[in-house]
C-alpha cells in the first residue's frame, strides 16, 4: 500500500513539474522587431561608418553602403534578448563619418558613450529623435507595438557635407 501512494505521490509531481514547465515557457517574454531604414535619396554613393572613439575604430567600426537611390534596412529585436537599436550592429556608436561619392563628408562626433546622446543637426545615431528619424507604427506582434525608424539622406545633406581633402 506504501509503494502504490508513493508511485502517486511520484506521478503527480512528474504532472506538477510538466505543468510548471509548461507555464515558464508560455509566460516569458517574447520577441517583437522595429525595422531601422537608411534612405540615400540622393544621386551618390552614400558610405557611412560607425565607431567608437574609446576602441580602435578600423577594429570596431560597422560600416554601410547605399547606392544613389536605395536603402538599407535591418530588423532589430526588442523584448527577452534584445538586439542594440539603430541601424548599426555595434552597441556603443559615438561617431559616424557619411562619405558622398568619396568626395564630401559629414562627420558627427562626440564624448558621450551612445550617440544618440549628441547634440547635431540631424543627428543619424539618434533613432528617437522625430526631426530626424519618422517612426511610423507596423503592427502589432506578441501584443507589443512594432515601429519603422527611417532617416532619410538628402540632397541638402550632401550640399552641406565638407569637400575632402586629398
Amino acid at each position: 500500500m506504501l509503494i502504490i501512494c508513493f508511485k502517486l505521490i511520484i506521478k503527480q509531481m512528474k504532472n506538477l513539474l510538466i505543468l510548471f514547465i509548461i507555464f515558464f515557457l508560455c509566460s516569458c517574454e517574447k520577441s517583437w522587431y522595429h525595422e531601422y531604414v537608411i534612405i540615400n535619396d540622393t544621386d551618390y554613393n552614400v558610405t557611412i561608418s560607425a565607431y567608437d572613439t574609446d576602441v580602435n575604430p578600423t577594429f570596431n567600426s560597422d560600416v554601410i553602403t547605399i547606392n544613389p537611390g536605395s536603402s538599407y534596412s535591418v530588423l532589430k529585436g526588442n523584448g527577452l534578448n534584445a538586439d542594440y537599436h539603430g541601424v548599426f550592429t555595434i552597441g556603443e556608436i559615438d561617431s559616424v563619418v557619411i562619405i558622398f561619392n568619396n568626395e564630401r563628408s559629414i562627420i558627427q562626433t562626440c564624448n558621450f558613450e551612445y550617440g544618440d546622446a549628441c547634440k547635431f543637426d540631424r543627428n543619424i545615431m539618434d533613432y528617437n529623435n522625430e526631426s530626424d528619424f519618422v517612426k511610423t507604427k507596423k503592427g502589432k506582434s506578441q501584443g507589443k507595438q512594432e515601429y519603422r525608424f527611417t532617416y532619410t539622406i538628402t540632397e541638402e545633406d550632401y550640399n552641406n557635407a565638407v569637400p575632402i581633402e586629398d
